[in-house]
């Protein structure tokens, strides 16, 4: 499983998304289920699954999977 497809698996689990969901069109408050509460979901099922930790400046600007992609290749976990 690559590390692309492990993030996807931690947004079907922590957001109850289904597992065919949109990545360019999911967003922050936009998606049911990604709240401010699923949004602190997700980020400590991402540090987890990863083993990384997210600074609060990109745990806010962490608002699609886009960014979270990002995000995670800037802490050096390919993806």
């Amino acid at each position: 499983m690559t590390n692309h497809d492990r993030l996807r698996r931690v947004f079907v689990e922590s957001l109850a998304l289904s597992p065919d969901f949109d990545a360019d069109t999911i967003r922050l408050y936009e998606t049911p289920g990604w709240d401010s509460m699923g949004h602190m979901t997700l980020v400590v099922a991402i540090e987890d699954e990863f083993d990384v930790e997210l600074d609060p400046d990109q745990i806010i600007e962490m608002d699609s999977f886009e960014v979270a992609v990002r995000t995670l290749r800037e802490l050096g976990v390919s993806t």
